[in-house]
């Protein structure tokens, strides 16, 4: 198989809105392959799913704290959903989903493998992420500053 690389260039992502759904926090970042981002009718449609998703994660085996940031991404295939979670201390779960723009009443996990993939751009969400979870809740274990957490969100504008 050979490799198909899109040249690199930078993408918008934003930090749109702190979401408190059942007793859970939920940061949303949107990134954008476009100048801005357009897929408001399926943001809706991720939001209407989220309680049952995170009714989902409740069955886990591992402890949660019910912290978790969510990536909607405008790219070449559709808008990619990645729902990520903290769990065991100082790891994430994630789930992704993908969403074509023709149907964008049809959410499905992501067509390409049982585990997760995730891009470049995301990644940077995600490092974003870890070092906030470092700062506020494993360097201050004894009295995690989970609020401090919620609020320390990536700024890229």
């Amino acid at each position: 198989m050979t490799a198909v690389f899109e040249k690199y260039k930078s993408r918008k992502i934003k930090f749109s809105e702190l979401l408190n759904i059942n007793d859970w926090s939920v940061k949303l970042y949107s990134i954008t392959n476009k100048d801005d981002f357009h897929s408001f009718e399926i943001l809706e449609n991720i939001k209407e799913a989220l309680p049952v998703w995170l009714s989902d994660v409740e069955h886990s085996r591992l402890t949660i704290y019910r912290k978790s940031f969510l990536i909607v991404h405008e790219a070449r295939e559709g808008v990619w959903v990645l729902l990520n979670w903290w769990t065991g201390g100082e790891m994430i779960q994630t789930e992704v989903f993908l969403i074509e723009y023709d149907k964008p009443d049809f959410i499905k996990k992501s067509p390409y493998t049982k585990g997760s993939l995730l891009c470049v751009w995301e990644l940077e969400v995600f490092a974003h992420e870890r070092m906030s979870w470092i700062k506020h809740v494993l360097k201050k274990s004894e009295a995690p500053k989970f609020d401090d957490y919620l609020k320390d969100v990536l700024k890229n504008d």
